[in-house]
């Protein structure tokens, strides 16, 4: 049974040692206008005193009379190594709520993102709503983080923009499960680059999204200084760049099998709707 109104917020988390990092992100959920809001904090193979640990390190930010309840699930099996996608994963089946939203560890919201983006879905008949998410310069020291440069936003504002390249961070949009059935919403268990760039193809192909956000800033995506973000510390290595080659050639054999639904096609302009039309195919015909 989907609880009408809540909102579940999955964050993943793999490290103790950032504790402080998942104080702010928590923090930052705890200042949202928005409730009812539930937190399934979804950790990797933690022992059971990293996860007290963490229970207790998060407790006085949740103590408020109306401060979101929280949920710590522990991935606890070997594979895969990099459980990112399994973290999702865990945290979706736990969730109850009509709506649904990521978040990282290492990043942020604005108190009145949950609010704009429920609202807009409240609003149309959209399965997902989009905002924008600020991207900031983060140097990070073993007893704080100063931010010191807002750097260029991701690229697009369109469904179109979105099929071409991923210009919409994970914690950037809210889901409405109401509007999508529970088979779409799940993560590749084993893609550990692009992976919620390859959900989000699939959603959109297949369900109405809403893009009127996408000029209103509702948090902030941190590039870290030291190199513990994917993308900030993987230009310099051969191995990110083939890892990342092969999520590329698979999120592109994604757009090739994935048909668009006939409600998207007419939203972008096909009409009558083409029979099997593949993201790719749009990307050609509108080249």
């Amino acid at each position: 049974m989907i609880k009408k109104n809540q909102l579940d917020v999955v964050v993943r988390f793999h490290d103790v040692k950032r504790l402080p990092e998942l104080e702010r992100c928590i923090f930052s959920l705890v200042g949202q206008d928005y409730r009812p809001l539930h937190i399934n904090l979804a950790v990797q193979r933690f022992s059971e005193a990293e996860i007290e640990q963490t229970r207790a390190r998060l407790a006085p930010l949740l103590a408020g009379e109306d401060a979101p309840s929280l949920e710590i699930l522990n991935w606890e099996h070997d594979e895969p190594a990099d459980a990112r996608s399994a973290l999702i994963n865990l945290g979706i089946r736990a969730s109850k709520g009509r709506y649904l939203a990521f978040l990282d560890y290492d990043d942020v919201l604005y108190p009145e993102a949950y609010n704009l983006l429920v609202s807009q879905l409240q609003a149309g008949a959209a399965g997902i709503a989009f905002g924008r998410v600020r991207v900031v310069e983060l140097e990070v020291y073993s007893a704080f983080f100063r931010p010191v440069a807002a750097l260029p936003s991701f690229e697009g504002s369109s469904l179109r923009d979105l099929f071409r390249g991923n210009f919409c961070p994970i914690h950037s949009y809210v889901i409405d499960r109401s509007r999508i059935p529970e088979q779409f919403l799940f993560f590749e268990p084993y893609l550990v680059m692009e992976e919620d760039y390859d959900f989000i193809l699939r959603i959109c192909a297949q369900f109405p999204s809403d893009f009127s956000l996408v000029g209103t800033e509702v948090g902030e995506y941190y590039f870290k200084t030291d190199g513990s973000n994917t993308h900030a510390a993987g230009g310099r290595s051969p191995a990110w760049q083939a890892r990342y080659e092969r999520a590329a050639a698979f999120v592109e054999q994604r757009r090739r099998n994935t048909p668009l639904s006939e409600q998207v096609q007419r939203a972008l302009g096909i009409s009558p709707p083409l029979p099997d039309l593949s993201i790719r195919d749009f990307l050609d015909r509108a080249a």
